[in-house]
């Protein structure tokens, strides 16, 4: 059985990431089938449920995973590590008796638990009590609609507030003087307000360096005096080549063996990282992510579909296709500072039909939606086989780089 698993990030006030709620393809009852509770179950849970590595999934975050009545009644969650996990409550659940038994032994066991997609009845107070999380969707629920509720729940219950489907930066601030604790969502991933005014001089300074790499013949040696002369860097350069993505038994200490070791083709890649993460200095950690994860996955693209691209430009492409959130600033005004090929420009403007089919891909897998018709169409294929796996991949990689 392929399993399909996404990550949508959760973040706190700061835009700090808090942790991940993770989505699995057609349902965690299709992922689960029959499960009777009994202990002996396991077995077939960690056959099934673990084909991955949750610490390079969440990042040593914590994880929040729905359940619906009956698996919560079969106590599935019972597999999961108390103290990495929090269950979320589906809102098709009642606060029938033996659910809230359930919850009881759950919450007593230590693990935490939210509501998900919560809509406000006092019959739900018991339940509430049992909880740490409360989950709105702002999307049903606007926030405009949700203060009295909201006024009520605080005056009640010491809860932390999950603001969920958050889309833009409007949202968010207005959430957070709400009271609101968690957000989820993508505004983060989209400019906060379009820049008129231009990149600034350091920006177009880290911008020449992208322009620096993407030359046939690359110069080493000065490329390695700017990395020594850069901590930061150097730093994460160190870490990257001595992480558990190149499985290294054997550490290396210096930033010429590192360059030595990891070739042209991954420094090019960890150039292009490094120089991005500094323009995103000031953004939430998850987009430099996000972008990492995008460069792995379209440059594993290149294995299974015919395209006119590189795999270098792959990489590039992914890894760009965010650069407007980051610097908060229109695209075609980054791109007038890079000297990028038409071919490429097009792509990251969203005017190449086969880049943006790679796009729809990925955006599917960030946001968890596998009834994408793209995903439908592929269904049942060779190629769609391999996506999972290039996803898990692909998150690796950024947590290597990017920690």
């Amino acid at each position: 059985m392929e399993v399909f698993v996404a990550r949508q990030p959760v973040f706190t006030k700061h835009k700090k990431i808090y942790g991940y709620e993770l989505l699995f393809r057609s349902g965690i009852e299709n992922v689960f089938p029959n499960i009777d509770g009994n202990i002996a179950t396991s077995n077939l849970i960690s056959n099934i449920f673990f084909p991955f590595d949750f610490n390079e999934i969440l990042g040593n975050k914590k994880g929040l995973i729905n359940f619906t009545r009956e698996l919560i009644l079969q106590k599935v969650p019972s597999f999961l590590p108390k103290d990495q996990f929090i269950i979320e409550v589906l809102e098709t659940v009642m606060p029938e008796e033996d659910i809230l038994s359930a919850l009881s032994n759950y919450k007593s066991s230590g693990y935490s638990i939210a509501l998900d997609d919560f809509v406000y009845h006092k019959k739900f107070d018991p339940m509430i009590e049992l909880c740490q999380i409360i989950k709105f969707d702002i999307r049903e629920t606007p926030l405009d609609d949700l203060l009295d509720i909201i006024d009520e729940v605080k005056s009640k219950f010491k809860i932390k507030l999950l603001a969920e489907k958050v889309e833009t930066h409007e949202e968010f601030n207005t959430a957070k003087k709400m009271g609101f604790h968690y957000f989820q969502g993508y505004f983060f991933s989209k400019p906060e307000v379009l820049s008129t005014t231009g990149i600034s001089p350091n920006q177009i300074t880290k911008l020449k360096l992208i322009n620096e790499i993407r030359q046939k013949e690359l110069n080493f040696r000065r490329i390695e005096t700017f990395i020594k002369n850069d901590a930061p860097v150097s730093f994460r350069l160190m870490k990257y080549v001595n992480s558990v993505y190149f499985n290294r038994k054997i550490t290396i200490d210096t930033i010429k063996d590192a360059i030595a070791y990891i070739g042209e083709d991954e420094l090019r890649k960890f150039i292009n990282v490094v120089v991005i993460a500094g323009l995103g200095a000031a953004k939430p950690n998850e987009l430099v992510r996000a972008s990492i994860v995008r460069a792995r996955m379209c440059e594993k693209f290149s294995t299974v579909f015919n395209t006119k691209f590189t795999v270098d430009e792959l990489f590039t492409l992914g890894l760009f296709s965010l650069m407007d959130a980051l610097l908060d600033c229109r695209m075609e005004d980054i791109l007038s500072n890079i000297s990028f090929s038409d071919k490429m420009k097009n792509a990251l403007m969203g005017n190449d039909r086969e880049f943006s089919r790679m796009l729809d891909i990925i955006i599917g897998f960030e946001t968890g939606n596998w009834e994408n018709a793209i995903f439908k169409a592929m269904a049942g294929s060779a190629i769609e086989a391999q996506f999972p796996e290039m996803y898990f991949t692909a998150v690796k990689m950024a947590n290597a780089f990017y920690c």
